[in-house]
């Protein structure tokens, strides 16, 4: 029996072992992926304004770079200087009016019932099972010292007498019955709302921290993206001598799949660039239609945060919700609401389809349930590079070929 021979094994499974030791590699810097992918988003971002610098307004390339580099930076202090602060106004604005905007949750519930008095006990049972079970216990005992003080039963209080069900002839008894329901709709309403201000105020620590972390996450991103760019034809001389270096297999096997895959990725930023933008327009004009003022820090908002897969949802739509709760109270605030879930419906099941599929010249169906799939077994990475990622795989691993094939990425040039 011969001995075993590394080499000998190295060079039969020579492209095995090399994926095997970088995926082993990218798994030890999995947390760096944060920085390392807004490092090249922005470069992506930054490399087509340089050269609109350099080509039309004839600069020279370090200028127009710093140039970029500069607005960026007066975007990003902007955004941190007066979008979070106002934010934040909104939010302790909210607090604060937050009677009022009970009283007038109550009116609202009171003229729905009116209308359709059928829905009153349905609505309560609604949100009697958003709370907890302690804050439901807490309730009923106050409950029942109304039923006692309006001289109710138990019984009494669940007649459906709104249904046609039963007929309560006694003029006083209906109008302690009326004056209960609505005493316990109040409490439940109360109560959640407490508890729903009580978790914004719970997490607002944390999301000023994430703040700062992504604040400093993305300044420290934005001094690597430079120094790359600044230094690029060094750094492609560099790259290129590891070819002759004792890692120069790794270099032939790795190198050009490497490079097409962040084609791919370029490209899939350059669709989700299209696709805020068209995010942000229509939420503008919803926001017009509505009459919803801070129309511009709440558009700076929503385009941020449309890079943001499925997080940046929320992230937008609360400053939207918080402003319209506090500019037209419950009413404006649910047309808000309602304004968000159509534009982000358009996005999810025609933009992004749509944008993605033709940048990548994937299927929109297939492009769908991609983002689809990805979300649900990768979370966030799967948003951000799931349909790269089975693009490469599919035309690049599987050999699968496109039809319209002036539109693949070409092959870099040797360095």
């Amino acid at each position: 029996m011969s001995a075993f021979s590394l080499s000998e094994f190295y060079q039969r499974n020579r492209r095995v072992v090399i994926w095997v030791i970088l995926f082993a590699l990218l798994w030890l810097l999995r947390d760096f992926f944060g920085i390392v992918f807004l490092t090249f988003v922005l470069a992506i971002v930054a490399a087509p304004l340089t050269e609109i610098g350099r080509r039309r307004l004839r600069m020279p390339p370090w200028l127009a770079l710093t140039s970029v580099y500069v607005l960026f930076l007066v975007l990003l202090i902007s955004f941190v200087r007066f979008v979070v602060p106002s934010v934040a106004s909104e939010v302790n604005r909210t607090i604060e009016n937050l009677p009022e905007t009970e009283e007038r949750l109550v009116e609202l519930k009171n003229r729905f019932v009116e209308s359709y008095p059928s829905l009153r006990q349905p609505l309560a049972g609604f949100l009697r099972s958003a709370l907890t079970d302690d804050v439901v216990a807490t309730i009923e005992r106050r409950l029942a010292n109304e039923r006692q003080r309006l001289n109710l039963s138990g019984l009494d209080t669940e007649l459906d007498v709104e249904y046609g069900e039963v007929t309560v002839e006694d003029p006083d008894k209906l109008a302690a019955l009326t004056v209960y329901w609505n005493r316990r709709d109040q409490l439940y309403l109360n109560a959640l709302m407490n508890e729903q201000f009580q978790r914004i105020r719970d997490y607002a620590p944390a999301v000023i921290n994430m703040l700062y972390q992504a604040t400093a996450t993305t300044l420290l991103a934005l001094l690597f993206s430079f120094m790359i760019l600044i230094d690029l034809r060094r750094i492609k001389h560099g790259v290129a001598q590891l070819k002759s270096s004792r890692i120069g297999d790794f270099y032939d096997e790795a190198a050009q799949p490497i490079v097409r895959f962040g084609i791919l990725v370029g490209r899939a930023i350059e669709a989700q660039a299209l696709i805020a933008c068209a995010n942000t327009v229509l939420t503008l004009a919803g926001m017009m239609l509505l009459g919803i003022p801070l129309k511009a820090m709440l558009s700076v908002i929503v385009f941020v945060c449309s890079f943001i897969p499925v997080l940046g949802v929320f992230i937008s739509t609360t400053p939207i919700v918080l402003v319209a709760l506090n500019a037209g109270g419950p009413i404006l605030s649910l047309a808000a609401i309602g304004m968000v879930v159509a534009i982000h419906a358009i996005e999810a099941y025609l933009l992004n389809p749509m944008i993605y599929g033709r940048h990548l010249r994937l299927n929109p169906v297939l492009t769908l349930i991609i983002l689809y799939v990805g979300y649900h077994v990768f979370g966030l990475w799967g948003m951000l590079l799931g349909v790269p990622v089975a693009r490469y795989f599919v035309h690049d691993v599987l050999g699968v070929p496109f039809k319209e094939r002036g539109s693949e990425p070409q092959e870099p040039a040797a360095a």
